[in-house]
């Protein structure tokens, strides 16, 4: 199976630094800043110092409380997920998150200020606050059947001009997964009842780039280009519409960048698509189907 993607990706470790969103005076602990820096000797294969593991495991528990299953299935041992265990398991959770930060809910109910705006799958395989290691508060989340943004689609233009225009996110970022079961259902003919509406904006980006798609013989790895292609048209549908035209002609910083989740690995990887401005919008509109599908093997 090919790794290339549809366009050149851009170094990680750049982008990742990019992602320091949040100014903190050195002598206090920046939570952005603390998992930036994991990240970035993550994949600069940078080994952490005795230190260095010991700072970061203090400050997880100081700053980044997180649920007890984060790292693994649900420890519950009974079947099912009746109404009782999910609040039994709400209630461990609260505990745990108290006992790292016994304020933590107190600062919650004081306001948002996310930094990040998400839009993501509904796939429950795909939760955003885990795969980034952030806590509650710190994105901002849409989420559909296969990350889809039109410009009818007064919902999600609610929440992205909410995200925007009122909580001043600097990022935007729509992510969209391999093995995505509306993806894979937009490329067959087959009918599936009320969702083929929706469907139905997938399969307009596959036929707008028909060729490219045709040209990959492989099922899986067409899956996968449609995936990419599809998280593409929802970045340039984002950045087309009159909510973020109007914030960059007021000189607001926010940038808009596709990414794709791995649930094989558990990793994302960028697309290459980032627009923070009408320019980079025009530059993105000019590039050609086949352009996209030039470094992807056929």
């Amino acid at each position: 199976m090919s790794s290339n993607k549809i366009a050149i990706v851009p170094d990680i470790v750049g982008q990742v630094e990019n992602l320091a969103i949040i100014d903190a005076p050195k002598e206090e602990h920046n939570h952005h800043q603390h998992h930036i820096h994991r990240l970035i000797r993550k994949y600069s294969n940078e080994k952490d110092s005795d230190e260095d593991n010991i700072s970061d495991d203090d400050h997880d528990d100081a700053c980044c409380p997180r649920s007890p299953v984060t790292f693994g299935p649900s420890p519950a041992v009974e079947k099912g997920h009746g109404l009782s265990r999910l609040l039994r398991n709400n209630k461990a959770w609260s505990k745990a998150i108290r006992e790292r930060q016994p304020d933590f809910f107190e600062k919650c109910s004081q306001g948002q200020q996310p930094k990040v705006f998400w839009i993501g799958c509904s796939d429950s395989r795909v939760p955003e606050n885990e795969l980034l290691q952030l806590a509650p508060g710190e994105v901002f989340t849409h989420r559909n059947i296969a990350n889809v943004v039109v410009s009818t689609d007064l919902n999600c233009l609610s929440v992205l001009q909410y995200a925007v225009d009122v909580l001043k996110v600097e990022h935007v970022v729509v992510c969209g997964h391999y093995g995505c079961g509306g993806v894979a259902a937009a490329l067959g003919d087959q009918s599936y009842g009320l969702i083929d509406h929706w469907l139905g904006n997938i399969k307009e980006v596959k036929q707008q780039h028909r060729e490219g798609l045709d040209a990959i013989k492989d099922t899986e790895e067409k899956c996968r280009a449609l995936v990419e292609i599809n998280a593409r048209n929802s970045v340039l549908t984002v950045a087309k519409s009159p909510i973020m035209r109007a914030a960059w002609e007021r000189g607001q910083q926010v940038e808009i960048s596709g990414v794709v989740y791995d649930i094989q690995t558990g990793l994302l990887s960028e697309l290459g698509y980032h627009v923070k401005s009408e320019a980079d919008l025009n530059a993105h509109l000019k590039v050609q189907s086949k352009d996209l599908f030039a470094n992807r093997a056929k």
